[in-house]
């Protein structure tokens, strides 16, 4: 298959927790201190893991990073449906908490929090290794705020991992599952830093329709995401996308943080789609762009020598119109998205409407996946030559939002069933046991 072909492989070939019996007053009635009392007589205790822990998991697991196409879970939650009935269902992975940003989103679960949190993000933030890999935190100083994490049928784990930020000042929590409170923890600390507080059913299988991590008390607590893990066969795609995002944040991470992070998801592939916020970067140096880059390959493959990598290239997009005024007696020119671009083009793929540097990253990133042979998804081909954003913006159904930018669900759909066939191969190579390219 050509560099420009829709997809191009560069490969050569803790303690159980007791039951907790139920109080017959509603959870979201009772005093923290009544649920903490509640736990005590159960026997409950504090399961805290080390930040690098790293539980072993036998489904396979696909971890992909990426900017806002990633962090809706449309595209990535096509993929993961596609692959789990081919391969069996694994377990939900790792989700953010509430709705950090409006574009960050879970197909899995329905993730709300109470009115008492705000948000920090890692881009905007003077502590970056305040943060874990989802790149957000949760933050209150009431009591009795609530995180929760609701399925529609019975969500089966063996382990569940709340991810907390620990503080000299740090107040507690309380989790509950299905309105039963299973784990009382305090996250004060000498030291501010990341603390791992773990569930695990009794009988090694359990199952929850809602889960729920509630404050303790009116003092600061900070929590980052939830891992929701499975045991056994099938497929785990856990996805983690920043909006806005270049690959550059990914340094935005301190290095120890950042790998701890990837050591304990411990993923068998980790996918990378960046390029379009790049692409509409009139700045951009496409050298220095590539250099980026490889730092951030550099530093998955250091925390993880085994894992497979996959990068996904950006997609087309284009430059929003600007709204036309007419003039006295002149009417604004008529548009036709899905007319043919100008005939004297050097590309057949040019789109005057298309950023530049869009182009741009795109190359960088064939001939950087290439180097590093790592397979390379092509996104961009999969659409029509030309302005291939607006002819998909006028087919029926749309595939392509109004901001040429994003798609539709069925945009998103028809992209998953390209990408998640290119996937499958990886995906059987990484159950067959088929050692990851070196780093040479």
């Amino acid at each position: 298959m050509s560099l420009l072909g829709v997809g191009t492989h560069f490969l050569a070939a803790g303690t159980d927790l007791p039951a907790v019996p139920v109080s017959t007053t509603p959870t979201d009635k009772l005093s923290s201190a009544q649920l903490r009392t509640n736990v005590a007589a159960a026997g409950g205790e504090q399961l805290v893991l080390p930040a690098s822990g790293g539980q072993a998991r036998k489904s396979l697991s696909i971890l992909q990073i990426g900017d806002s196409h990633t962090a809706a879970d449309l595209f990535t939650g096509m993929v993961r449906q596609i692959l789990q009935e081919k391969f069996g269902q694994g377990g939900i992975g790792y989700v953010n908490v509430g709705t950090p940003h409006p574009g960050v989103r879970s197909s899995l679960l329905k993730l709300t929090a109470s009115s008492g949190w705000s948000y920090e993000d890692i881009r905007r933030s003077a502590r970056p290794g305040a943060f874990g890999l989802s790149g957000f935190n949760a933050s209150t100083s009431r009591e009795g705020e609530v995180l929760t994490f609701a399925s529609d049928s019975p969500a089966r784990y063996s382990a569940i991992e709340i991810e907390a930020q620990t503080d000299p000042d740090a107040g507690s929590v309380v989790i509950e599952i299905d309105d039963v409170p299973v784990l009382s923890a305090s996250l004060a600390a000498a030291t501010a830093g990341p603390r791992i507080l773990e569930v695990r059913p009794t009988a090694g299988k359990a199952s929850f329709r809602r889960l729920v991590v509630r404050t303790g008390e009116a003092k600061p607590v900070a929590i980052s995401a939830v891992g929701i893990f499975r045991e056994g066969t099938g497929v785990t795609y856990s996805s983690i996308g920043y909006p806005g995002a270049t690959v550059v944040l990914l340094a935005r991470f301190p290095e120890k943080r950042f790998v701890d992070g990837l050591r304990r998801l411990a993923p068998d592939i980790v996918v990378l789609a960046f390029g379009t916020n790049e692409g509409f970067d009139a700045n951009l140096d496409p050298a220095g762009y590539r250099e980026r880059y490889v730092s951030a390959i550099r530093a998955i493959r250091q925390a993880l020598p085994h894992a497979r990598l996959v990068m996904v290239g950006p997609p087309q997009g284009e430059r929003p119109v600007t709204a036309c005024k007419p003039a006295e007696g002149r009417p604004c020119p008529a548009t036709d998205p899905s007319a043919e671009p100008p005939a004297a083009t050097e590309r057949q793929d040019t789109c005057p409407q298309r950023p530049p540097q869009l182009d741009q990253v795109r190359e960088v990133q064939l001939r950087l996946a290439k180097a590093e042979r790592i397979p390379f998804w092509d996104w961009w081909a999969i659409m029509p030559a030309g302005c291939g954003a607006s002819r998909w913006a006028a087919t029926d159904p749309a595939l392509m939002s109004k901001d040429r930018v994003h798609f539709t669900k069925a945009g998103y759909r028809k992209s998953a069933a390209g990408f998640a066939a290119f996937l499958e191969p990886e995906v059987r190579a990484s159950l067959r046991g088929e050692d990851a390219v070196p780093n040479d």
